[in-house]
């Protein structure tokens, strides 16, 4: 039996993926790409924004006319964003609920009449140069913007021992980086263990090469992460908060937990933890109510700011979540002209950030060679790289180099 999926979204999206891809593995099927002929095809979904939306439900539409004879299968969070109807009136054969998806494999496998056998726990698969440890799902934060806990359901976390056993498992198979992951790792807590206490737990596991935290929600546990990762090398130097505006007044429409006086004297004391720390934050350009000098306030904050990685995502509403209904719309025009200018000035940030690099030792993950013998990959500190001196049998390693120079924001260098 041919699998094939098609995963839209988030890190954590991807990582449920490759566990469902190793689960089909273990049944015995292929897993191919979606341009072959698959006798199951699995998308997993992303309703974050309306272009999200959009793109899942398009591309389900146009696979269903080349594809027949398959069994089109779809899995979260489109699921309990769009009426079950309408996503069968598009050739969908099978959804997948939120409360069964870890049910996803054996219920496809009895749907085409094949015997299940044991999928709990297979063993790892090598198609990704890091591992996708997820640890917790859903959040209960309830952002006006957000769809997410509406989708995703309320905050829960798996225990500790098990995610220690599936990151050994991950090593054991060859992984040098594994990225924690989930919806909320802030809100990661079994028993008395909190996402401090797991980090250093994951960060203990022999054989480890480096530890990636993914997004971690400011207000949180962000300075007890960053209190961490200056005590131990083996976490990459590199904090993604997601601030969505530097404008007060936008915050609270939000519904954020804090100021953006508060949240930058935060990265001031973590910065101050860490030297050399990368740093990352999301903004939502064009927020209902971001007047001109809100959005300037925004650009003001981040340009005063060691950020060297934003996400800019111009506003979407989405229905069902309170900023849908709020007054004071941005047109549309406007928050595209917003978030291109904050396009442009994360590029003039990541290109200050990676020339403070030259001269500096780094470490990457080495993805892929070019035909010149390079090896690309990215830093610890999530800058993309270029280094030579690397022997073609390191892929997927961790290599130290010194940098050399810069150049549009990527870090050139030579091993060492």
């Amino acid at each position: 039996m041919r699998v094939a999926f098609k995963t839209f979204g988030c890190r954590l999206n991807r990582a449920e993926t490759a566990q469902y891809e190793d689960e089909f593995a273990a049944a015995g099927c292929e897993i191919v790409p979606l341009g072959a002929e698959p006798d199951i095809v699995v998308f997993h979904t992303c309703v974050v924004t309306a272009a999200a939306e959009n793109e899942c439900l398009r591309l389900i539409r146009s696979q269903r006319k080349k594809k027949a004879n398959s069994l089109f299968v779809v899995s979260g969070c489109a699921v309990h964003a769009i009426p079950e109807e309408r996503l069968l009136s598009l050739g969908v054969d099978l959804v997948i609920a939120r409360a069964n998806k870890d049910m996803l494999t054996p219920t496809i496998l009895r749907k085409v009449g094949l015997a299940q056998g044991d999928v709990s726990a297979p063993a790892p698969t090598r198609k990704m140069s890091r591992a996708l440890l997820k640890v917790q799902d859903g959040c209960d934060f309830f952002c006006s913007y957000c769809i997410v806990p509406h989708t995703r359901g309320l905050p829960h976390s798996k225990p500790m021992e098990e995610c220690l056993k599936n990151a050994s498992a991950f090593i054991a198979a060859g992984f040098s980086e594994i990225v924690v992951t989930g919806c909320n790792i802030a809100c990661y807590a079994h028993g008395s263990d909190r996402l401090p206490q797991l980090l250093a737990a994951l960060a203990a596991l022999p054989g480890l090469g480096r530890l990636r935290v993914s997004s971690i929600e400011p207000g949180t546990v962000e300075t007890e992460v960053a209190q961490l990762m200056a005590a131990n090398d083996k976490l990459c130097r590199f904090l993604h908060l997601p601030a969505q505006s530097g404008d007060n007044d936008i915050l609270a429409r939000m519904g954020r937990r804090y100021t953006a006086d508060q949240l930058a004297q935060t990265i001031s004391d973590i910065v101050k933890l860490v030297p050399g720390l990368g740093l990352g934050t999301d903004i939502i350009a064009g927020f209902p109510g971001e007047t001109r000098e809100a959005f300037g306030n925004t650009r003001a904050w981040l340009a005063a700011l060691p950020f060297n990685n934003l996400h800019i995502f111009p506003y979407s509403e989405r229905p069902g979540t309170p900023a849908a209904a709020f007054d004071n719309q941005v047109p549309l025009a406007e928050r595209k002209e917003r978030a291109r200018q904050l396009i442009d000035l994360g590029s003039d940030l990541r290109n200050k950030f990676a020339d403070a690099c030259v001269g500096h030792r780094s470490e990457l993950l080495v993805e892929r060679f070019d035909k010149n013998g390079l090896a690309h990959g990215w830093s610890g500190e999530y800058l993309p790289c270029v280094v030579s001196g690397v022997p073609r049998d390191r892929r997927r390693s961790l290599v130290n180099f010194r940098t050399d120079c810069s150049a549009g924001g990527t870090l050139h260098g030579t091993a060492c």
